[in-house]
């Protein structure tokens, strides 16, 4: 029986809120309210997830199980070795994901591609699987006071205009002749069709974020049947053509209503974002596009409670004055007012003050202020990389909390790294909220030794020992820029995107080599050691994965630290040891928008001097933890002590599948092909297997990217 409940009705609180935009007369001041929810999920077991592969004749209920662990909480598999299919449902919120592993190879087109044959393609999907009815309610949501529904109803799904936003995935190879790349080819490969759906009538609010988005992809939209993906064998599904990949991260939830708000107008948070920027770039243009309100869900591997309404901040872009332009990744901002009023929790360190010195030799005590939210509360001090520094404590009542604890320093030549300080709050609704302050070592008045990060070098790896069986990794993360601790252009998802691709890597058996982070992280390690880098002596050419994290722009990443530059662009590249990289950053492999031979993807040609492969995005991308799901995709499937080879993604697949999976951007990956070496065939490799020969000579270049 449905619950009665009073509230304002959505299209007035909309209209409240994009009022709040526009300049107008002064008026008597309205509190703006909108509501908050709880999240259900389903209980998720092997059953459920063969049931799911029930309704995925691709899979099927017949395929292989599977079972592990992944952010601490449960997942399982189902995997079809004769169709080379694999679904996964995470018990933390009971969202899935299927594909075929083929399918996910764009090296060259399968079938016709046609937009608006997909969108309807994905429509006959949804309601024929009933993950969706013929009025666009989800599948579970048809008690809700609140269901979650897709914006268009799909009805007999013949008029799909609106049903979905589409993607086309282009592929491209340029040969190489004497040096030089010759003429460029270019082809579709497939489509990605992503649904939005949220609540609200007229006033329709979407529901976003890493976990909520319903995404499928399409190699062909063929119907005829004389494609080699027309067949059964070949989708997830028998009446789809070319369906190979499916990502439902919010199946099985629904939305609970729990009260209702005040919120600050966006208009409001616009302004504090733009000064924040501004303050990161001061000589630069800032443009800060207007927000959009949304409902955001975190990735399927993570608990949600609460759902609650933020302002989403996309393509923020800072021109420099010398042109480069840098785009920051994009995040959110609960839009809940803060103060008595707040249904979130309040929290502040209270000292030491933020940007303050504090002695390296000596015990620091950390102080810090929780109220409002709901007791009881569970809190717990952080660094910046996540490393705890106490365990979960709970608070009874608002008030303060302390932890005295000895910091650890880095030093890197004659700079000290700044000390990124947590403190994380979760009150007893599951409203999380954080505040942090950067300290510097103060290393005046005592001796310390000077020592590099762990894993770090200052000397190269000998070429030989990279040939052998050595496998290390690099990361460099800036998620503080200036200026230091709270404001500037900041990006908080950095922190577990690090932390999550390094604990990843640990796992598949790779030692680090470097983990810069910050003020720590150098244009001069991207540059070659012929340009007056450092890439070979200390910087990214000594290890041989690296990934870094951080903000971007048009062919290359934007640094916090101004050594040499803040700014490194990719024609600055020369990788001779670096197998492979991964920028988690906005547009650093960007292809489209510029005129054919002027693409700032180009810019990295040089960089394959034995380097195989290097991914990143295309678009903008979101402030999520890549990293952990990045590894995990990555990583040959192993249950029991038993492996799967045949499951195994190849390292491109990885990443544009995680991309796909986390709704992170439009990704995009290049590579250099040899007439022996073929680096789209790479899978991450164990530890003391060979190295991968490098592609040399270049004999051509070939880079995928998904449009936008």
């Amino acid at each position: 029986m449905k619950r009665a409940v009073h509230y304002m009705p959505i299209w007035f609180l909309i209209g409240l809120l994009c009022a709040s935009l526009a300049p107008a007369a002064p008026a008597p001041a309205q509190t703006l309210r909108l509501p908050i929810f709880r999240l259900t999920r389903l209980a998720v077991s092997n059953d459920t997830t063969q049931q799911l592969g029930g309704r995925l004749e691709g899979v099927g209920r017949a395929a292989a199980t599977g079972q592990d662990t992944f952010n601490d909480r449960q997942r399982f598999f189902r995997l079809n070795e004769a169709n080379r299919t694999v679904l996964t449902q995470y018990a933390a919120s009971g969202g899935f994901f299927a594909y075929d592993i083929d399918g996910l190879d764009f090296s060259a087109p399968v079938g016709s591609v046609n937009e608006e044959a997909a969108k309807r393609l994905a429509c006959l999907f949804l309601v024929n699987n009933n993950f969706a009815g013929h009025d666009g309610v989800l599948e579970g949501n048809g008690l809700s006071n609140y269901p979650a529904r897709t914006r268009a109803q799909p009805g007999a799904c013949d008029s799909t205009k609106d049903f979905g936003r589409t993607t086309l995935i282009r592929a491209a190879q340029a040969p190489v002749s004497g040096g030089t790349p010759g003429q460029v080819s270019e082809t579709v490969v497939g489509v990605v069709v992503e649904v939005p759906f949220g609540f609200g009538g007229d006033q329709f609010i979407e529901i976003g974020g890493a976990g909520g988005h319903i995404s499928l992809l399409f190699t062909t939209t063929d119907t005829t049947g004389t494609t080699p993906l027309s067949n059964s064998s070949d989708s997830l599904d028998d009446a789809i053509p070319g369906l190979v990949a499916v990502a439902m991260p919010f199946y099985g939830r629904s939305l609970d209503y729990v009260r209702e708000t005040p919120v600050r107008s966006l208009a409001e948070v616009r302004n504090e974002v733009a000064d924040q920027v501004r303050a990161a770039y001061p000589n630069g243009t800032v443009n800060v596009p207007e927000p959009v309100l949304k409902y955001m869900v975190d990735d399927a591997s993570r608990e949600q409670t609460i759902l609650e309404p933020e302002a989403v901040f996309d393509n923020i872009t800072v021109t420099l004055p010398n042109g480069d332009e840098i785009v920051l990744r994009s995040f959110s901002i609960p839009l809940a007012a803060t103060g008595s009023n707040s249904p979130a929790p309040s929290v502040a360190i209270t000292t030491p003050a933020n940007n303050s010195l504090f002695n390296a030799a000596s015990p620091i005590n950390l102080t810090g202020s929780i109220s409002s939210g709901t007791a009881p509360y569970t809190y717990q001090w952080l660094l910046g990389d996540e490393t705890p520094l106490s365990d979960p404590t709970t608070l009874s009542d608002p008030g303060s909390v302390n932890l005295s604890t000895t910091l650890p320093t880095t030093i890197r030549e004659t700079s000290p790294d700044a000390v990124t300080i947590i403190l994380r709050v979760t009150d007893n609704n599951g409203f999380q909220r954080e505040a942090s302050i950067s300290l510097t070592p103060n290393f005046s008045f005592t001796y310390i030794p000077v020592v590099t990060n762990p894993g770090s070098s200052s000397t190269a790896l000998p070429t030989a020992e990279l040939a052998q069986t050595i496998y290390t990794y690099g990361i460099e993360g800036v998620w503080d820029y200036p200026p230091s601790g709270p404001g500037g252009s900041d990006l908080p998802a950095v922190i577990p995107d690090v932390s999550g691709f390094s604990s990843g890597m640990i796992l598949a058996g790779y030692s680090s080599r470097f983990l810069w982070y910050n003020n720590n992280a150098w244009e001069r390690d991207w540059r070659d050691c012929s340009l007056g880098g450092i890439d070979c002596t200390a910087g990214v050419d000594r290890a041989a994965f690296v990934y870094y994290a951080g903000h971007g722009g048009p062919g290359g990443i934007s640094l916090g630290s101004n050594k040499d530059s803040t700014w490194f662009d990719g024609t600055n590249a020369r990788y001779q040891s670096l197998r492979w990289v991964g920028f988690a950053s906005c547009q650093t492999l960007r292809v489209q928008g510029y005129a054919s031979g002027s693409e700032p993807i180009r810019r990295w040609f040089g960089a394959f001097q034995g380097a195989h492969m290097l991914l990143g995005f295309n678009s903008n991308m979101a402030d999520v933890a890549f990293g952990g799901t990045l590894t995990a995709n990555m990583r040959m499937p192993s249950f029991l002590g038993i492996d799967f080879p045949w499951a195994q993604l190849t390292i491109a697949q990885a990443w544009v599948k995680t991309a796909f999976d986390m709704n992170a951007g439009k990704p995009a990956y290049i590579y250099a092909r040899s007439n022996t070496v073929n680096p789209l065939n790479d899978k991450l490799p164990k530890p003391n297997s060979p190295m991968p020969p490098r592609p040399l000579p270049v004999t051509s270049y070939h880079w995928v990217w998904w449009t936008f």
